[in-house]
């Protein structure tokens, strides 16, 4: 069984950005066999932004400051509605909600795409074939 997982990145290299601040998300396949690669690039479209501003208050504004639709419907969640994880640099506590009522898992990573993955990739194998997740952290297969 494959899956997906959305990347924020502006480098294509790198997950660099928060959630909020993602221009795009890189969206990765993982097959069943561990290998997996870039299969589509999904652009915050100005319709999403727009969306996302209203859901911050009656006026449109951020009263957090920068909280990009924090409100009660991100409609970037929607947009990664099919992605088993999200992988960016910070997400906060109303977008980790509104994921988690997704079952979309996040990763706070700040650090190289292939690497963080590869990890990833582990991490979930030891998750559906109920094995230890110890020595996941540095990467260690035992």
């Amino acid at each position: 069984m494959s899956y997906k997982i959305a990347v924020a990145s502006s480098d294509q290299r790198t997950i660099d950005l928060n959630f909020g601040a993602a221009s795009e998300f890189l969206i990765y396949e993982v097959w069943e066999n561990g290998e997996f690669g870039l299969i589509e690039r999904r652009e915050i479209s100005e319709t999403l932004q727009e969306g996302e501003r209203s859901s911050c208050g009656d006026k449109g504004e951020c009263k957090g400051g920068g909280c990009h639709g924090s409100g009660p419907h991100n409609p970037r969640v929607d947009l990664i509605s099919d992605c088993r994880c999200l992988l960016c640099k910070k997400t906060g506590n109303p977008i980790q909600k509104q994921l988690d009522r997704k079952a979309i898992s996040s990763f706070d990573v700040d650090g190289e795409i292939e690497e963080a993955i590869h990890k990833i990739v582990l991490y979930f194998y030891r998750v559906d074939h109920h094995h230890s997740l110890r020595g996941i952290a540095n990467g260690s297969v035992i």
